[in-house]
């Protein structure tokens, strides 16, 4: 059993709590249990809805025993439903007990988020230590709630989409990221699409029907993004009724082809007392040569332009630009605001 330094356990804290990004979080909470407890295996999980499932992510792991014996006998799960334990933790939102298969001990601890499970902690070692699991829970306990302050800081209030902070600060990574790999593959699995989407008229709805139904649309209009775009995919409030789409590993012709089916189905939803809106979109496809700020603006031309011809469609900076309706000069100033 481990014997715990206060001090140490405050620097743990201390190291723990001045992240402030995720993934950094998590590889700390991680190498903290690391140095506390003694396990031969410790993993965290993030849980999805995909096709029907409760798909399961595995986001850091450490495994004093790396080899490929260890990682046969331990296979990770796809999803929570194949796993007994995992699905009664998930269902109970209790700690889990049961004899691993190499004779140890695995104990699941729940991740809980606002709509019950969202995640796992999994310890493995020799035996069960009431103590350690202990401690264990406590930092899992300080990672969840500083995680909730995160995704509080990164996210748009209203409409729970990511917010335009976070996307200044994300951007730079989706190029680099873009930039990498360039270097290695040209296929359509690299590539990725940046839209901007802004409610038509919207101005209106607030004049007719007041701010309150306003929100609404923009709250309404947020969950079909969320609905239409996939998990991997990056949403974002860019401000008032301004919205961006980054499409991962997505070309252009594809990325024109998603939009105008989000587009569609925006114009065929039924608000309610406002009834139907529709929305304009300009997208181009991310470049690893140019700069954050010339992609938003090849996007807000594309918008630009739907906007002043006709509105409720989908351009693409790329084909306007093909077909001589846009030049490659500086963008025309539209709705959006750059950096």
């Amino acid at each position: 059993m481990a014997k715990y330094n206060t001090s140490h356990l405050l620097e743990s804290v201390v190291r723990l709590t001045s992240l402030r990004d995720q993934h950094s979080l998590e590889i700390c909470l991680i190498k903290t249990l690391q140095e506390l407890i003694p396990a031969g295996q410790i993993r965290l999980f993030e849980i999805s809805m995909e096709s029907g499932k409760h798909s399961l992510k595995l986001l850091v792991e450490f495994d004093a025993k790396r080899s490929l014996e260890s990682e046969t006998e331990n296979k990770l799960p796809h999803c929570v439903e194949d796993d007994a334990d995992l699905m009664k933790c998930f269902s109970t939102g209790e700690k889990q007990i049961s004899s691993d298969e190499g004779g140890g001990v695995r104990v699941v601890h729940p991740i809980t988020g606002l709509n019950g499970v969202i995640g796992f902690l999994t310890v493995r070692n020799e035996a069960y230590i009431e103590k350690d699991q202990a401690v264990a829970a406590s930092f899992l306990h300080i990672y969840q709630n500083y995680l909730k302050l995160i995704n509080d800081n990164e996210h748009d209030t209203l409409t729970g989409l990511l917010n335009r902070k976070t996307f200044d600060e994300r951007i730079m990574a989706v190029m680099s990221a873009r930039r990498a790999g360039r270097r290695v593959s040209d296929s359509k699995e690299e590539q990725c699409c940046l839209a901007i989407l802004d409610i038509d008229h919207f101005k209106k709805v607030n004049d007719q029907f007041g701010h309150l139904y306003g929100d609404e649309v923009l709250l309404l209009f947020a969950q079909i993004m969320t609905r239409t775009f996939r998990d991997d995919d990056q949403l974002y409030r860019y401000g008032g009724e301004e919205f961006v789409v980054v499409l991962k590993n997505v070309g252009l012709d594809l990325g024109v082809t998603v939009l105008e089916r989000f587009r569609k189905t925006v114009e065929s939803y039924h608000f309610p007392q406002v009834g139907s809106i529709t929305a304009s979109v300009g997208v181009v496809a991310i470049s690893e040569q140019d700069l954050p700020t010339t992609i938003i603006g090849q996007a807000d031309q594309a918008l630009y332009f739907a906007k002043e011809n006709g509105r409720n469609q989908v351009c693409a900076y790329e084909k306007l630009l093909q077909a001589g309706k846009l030049t490659s000069a500086a963008p025309a100033e539209g709705d959006i605001e750059l950096f």
